[in-house]
């Protein structure tokens, strides 16, 4: 791939009646001046950034962490932010790939630092790194006609993204407190349970539990007890169409159906209700969870 490629980067300007997340720019660039610095906090351009070192060592700092950028190694920031990338002066050369994105990917890119934070590997040759490539050979030959290919591009990448990782995150071993919570919540999620009853089933402090709870799943113990609270809730709601709301709620741990209806809405952005009866359609209803 690369032998047929030349360095360059391109910008786009797409114009369409309707809100679309979009590739603005992408460039490969080999950069050997240590005037190469880009302060997040002084950018006007607003977009989602992931950069993907090729080869050579860069720098991120972010958030008061310095990270080290390897072969291998990508980040993704928001433009504009609190960040800084830049040429180490140790490294005297640093290879990158970097695909900007519009502002519609900024939710994804949560999702991926909720997932693995903002620094992760990208495996050479992997499906991910060639669809980076495939994206740049298309840019430099001008293959991308319309807005709405791109947009079908940004989708595709950035789904991988999240879809590999998330399948990663899952197969991941996790320290045994952490096990021992996961599965006391998944084992007594229907009971009125809280974090002091996660910390003894762990076997750790509440302070701890939370922290390493939150660093591993990038999520705390109370948040994934409501989390597998509502997944139980919504098997129910598609297939026990007997049960009220009052019965579902108290069945999944919940203290009452206000307060379920609440929690729901904010996660799935329609109430229990609503949910049921779009669902009522269909013979069979399968459920997908973004996490």
């Amino acid at each position: 791939m690369l032998s047929n490629l030349k360095q360059t980067s391109i910008g786009f300007n797409f114009i369409s009646p309707i809100s679309l997340l979009t590739i603005k720019g992408l460039g490969w660039q080999t950069i050997t001046s240590h005037d190469y610095i880009w302060n997040g906090k002084y950018r006007k351009d607003e977009h989602c950034l992931i950069q993907y070192t090729i080869s050579g060592e860069g720098e991120l700092e972010l958030n008061n962490i310095i990270y080290k950028l390897k072969e291998g190694d990508a980040f993704i920031v928001e433009v504009p932010s609190s960040h800084c990338y830049r040429l180490p002066k140790k490294s005297d050369k640093w290879e990158l790939l970097y695909i900007q994105f519009s502002n519609e990917a900024l939710p994804f890119w949560n999702q991926l630092t909720a997932l693995v934070g903002p620094v992760f590997s990208i495996k050479k040759d992997s499906a991910i790194e060639k669809l980076m490539w495939n994206i740049y050979d298309m840019s430099v030959r001008n293959e991308f006609q319309d807005a709405y290919q791109c947009s079908k591009y940004a989708y595709e990448l950035i789904m991988n993204l999240v879809s590999y990782f998330h399948k990663e995150q899952k197969q991941k071993v996790l320290p045994s407190s952490i096990e021992l919570c996961k599965d006391f919540i998944n084992t007594h999620y229907n009971l009125q349970i809280g974090l002091d009853d996660m910390a003894k089933a762990a076997q750790i402090s509440k302070f701890h539990l939370t922290r390493k709870f939150e660093k591993e799943l990038g999520i705390t113990p109370n948040n994934y007890l409501i989390k597998i609270r509502l997944e139980n809730s919504v098997k129910l709601l598609t297939s026990q169409s007997n049960l009220t709301l009052e019965n579902i709620a108290k069945s999944v741990g919940f203290s009452c159906s206000n307060y379920y209806g609440k929690v729901f809405k904010k996660k799935f952005g329609v109430s229990p209700d609503e949910f049921r009866r779009n669902s009522s359609s269909y013979e069979i209803n399968r459920i997908l969870y973004e996490k």
